[in-house]
């Protein structure tokens, strides 16, 4: 076998243009195999990060125009939804946007989560520092410039506890940090993991912003920018 090895060996140096892009498909290979691996395993196999996963549902509205398409609902239905349940412990709602985020002059594209004020508990997830929001945060027109970052983000700070209470732009707005989320929450999507959750007061002037298509704004009726 050694005899083996000191032949490829010799046949490999001998053949250096073959050898290094035997390498290099190799390691391209390698590295696709891996990056589908982890893709299947967060979307097919990992746990979500929330507590008893069995017992959630995603609620959403039926398309008038065509039953069979669901789609999400607006705030005023969700109220609606939520005063008149008798069938969940709890209704929460939720709605994912780009948005600019920014620190110290330098902006960059980032997820964010618009939630409703009862998101965290309705998902059974403390903090790991500072506070959720407040329902008065939640309610269209208050405008409440409040926003919880996520723990991969406090982490890139080095877990540098003044984070809580700091300031950082978004959408050339400043908000103040209130809260961190814990370790390994990803919100309710495994793949689409945000960096920052607002209120949902802030929606019309920070998810607007990246959605000019269609600007409805939370109070609207006939929106459906809910899930």
């Amino acid at each position: 076998m050694i005899r083996d090895f000191k032949f490829a060996f010799r046949q490999l140096f001998k053949a250096p243009g073959f050898t290094i892009a035997a390498a290099t498909v190799l390691a391209l290979g390698i590295g696709v195999n891996t990056a589908v691996f982890s893709l299947v395993n967060t979307l097919f196999f990992a746990p979500p990060s929330y507590a008893r996963p069995h017992e959630m549902v995603q609620l959403f509205s039926q398309d008038k125009k065509d039953p069979k398409k669901c789609r999400g609902f607006s705030y005023p239905t969700y109220l609606d939804i939520r005063q008149q349940n008798t069938v969940f412990s709890d209704v929460m709602a939720f709605n994912l946007a780009f948005i600019g985020l920014g620190q110290k002059g330098d902006t960059r594209r980032a997820f964010s989560a618009v939630v409703t004020s009862n998101y965290f508990s309705v998902l059974g997830v403390p903090l790991a520092r500072g506070r959720a929001f407040l329902p008065e945060e939640e309610t269209p027109g208050h405008n409440a410039q409040v926003a919880i970052v996520s723990y991969s983000y406090w982490a890139k700070h080095d877990l540098d506890p003044g984070v809580l209470g700091s300031h950082l732009l978004i959408n050339a707005r400043s908000f103040t940090i209130v809260g961190i989320t814990p370790k390994g929450f990803v919100g309710t999507m495994q793949i689409l993991s945000p960096e920052v959750w607002l209120p949902m007061s802030v929606y019309d002037q920070v998810a607007n912003d990246f959605n000019l298509d269609n600007k409805t704004t939370i109070d609207d009726r006939k929106g459906t920018q809910l899930r």
